[in-house]
């Protein structure tokens, strides 16, 4: 396999886990690829190009950092000196008075994840309001994530290493990753994911005969510890197992991955 700045980095890491050290390396946002849990909702978002652009980097110096390990790369042959990712056009105007600013940056220099901080926000804007999140990359995971929740968005660079990137409601969801039986839609999967960090718990049960996948959630959840979720990888969403979450108070969102392959995360 040839990676190129098109290439996602869960392929990436696939193809050789040593990759996941070395793009740590270049810059400290992608510490978190070192999560398993973490790693499995960002790095199947998220291509070369835009990690370089994270990262502060050029395409071709990321894809350098792969070839050192061994992996083969297509340089993108551009010679482009910049560090600087493409940064989109603005696709709505900026109203001072609609404005509320979140700065995350002293967030980053703690060594915190900032997400659960932006979505909290999110759901206090008003109509018409604009966040405007003042970063020292483009949080083009981010800008993903939001999109699918009806957010435009676009970023400016304001000074070296200061980037502004702003959102807008548009009211136009373009996709729920949510399955429901007379529960409230939650936030969608990758954000409740990403929510719960650490606090997951996870089994596969897509090898599993009928009925021990039904019976081997029920029996995780019993011993599922306080303010954890838990994480499944199964074949179909188990239609028999909803009633029975339903009876039990739990909540769940699934996720269609390819065919024969479904992820579900369980809470109370």
């Amino acid at each position: 396999m040839i990676i190129d700045q098109n290439t996602k980095i869960s392929k990436v890491i696939g193809q050789n886990e040593r990759a996941i050290e070395a793009i740590a390396s270049i810059n400290k946002h992608f510490k978190k690829l070192q999560n398993p849990i973490l790693r499995k909702v960002l790095a199947s978002r998220v291509t070369v190009k835009d990690a370089a652009g994270i990262g502060g980097v050029s395409v071709d110096a990321f894809l350098q950092k792969l070839a050192d390990i061994g992996m083969q790369v297509a340089f993108t042959e551009k010679n482009s000196d910049t560090t600087l990712p493409e940064i989109t056009k603005r696709k709505f105007e900026l109203t001072p008075e609609w404005m509320v600013q979140l700065d995350v940056r002293p967030t980053i220099d703690s060594g915190a994840d900032p997400f659960s901080e932006i979505m909290a926000v999110t759901k206090t804007l008003q109509k018409d309001q604009i966040l405007e999140i003042i970063n020292v990359f483009e949080p083009i995971p981010l800008m993903n994530v939001l999109e699918n929740q009806g957010f435009e968005s676009f970023t400016e660079v304001h000074a070296a290493n200061e980037f502004h990137t702003y959102f807008k409601k548009t009211g136009k969801i373009l996709k729920t990753e949510s399955f429901k039986i007379g529960l409230p839609v939650f936030d969608d999967f990758d954000t409740k994911m990403v929510d719960f960090g650490s606090n997951l718990v996870e089994i596969d049960v897509r090898q599993l005969e009928m009925p021990e996948p039904m019976v081997t959630i029920l029996n995780a959840l019993t011993t599922l510890p306080e303010n954890h979720a838990l994480f499944v990888h199964h074949k179909k969403v188990p239609q028999f197992l909803l009633p029975e979450l339903k009876t039990r108070n739990m909540t769940w969102l699934t996720k269609d991955i390819e065919e024969g392959y479904v992820q579900m995360l369980i809470w109370k």
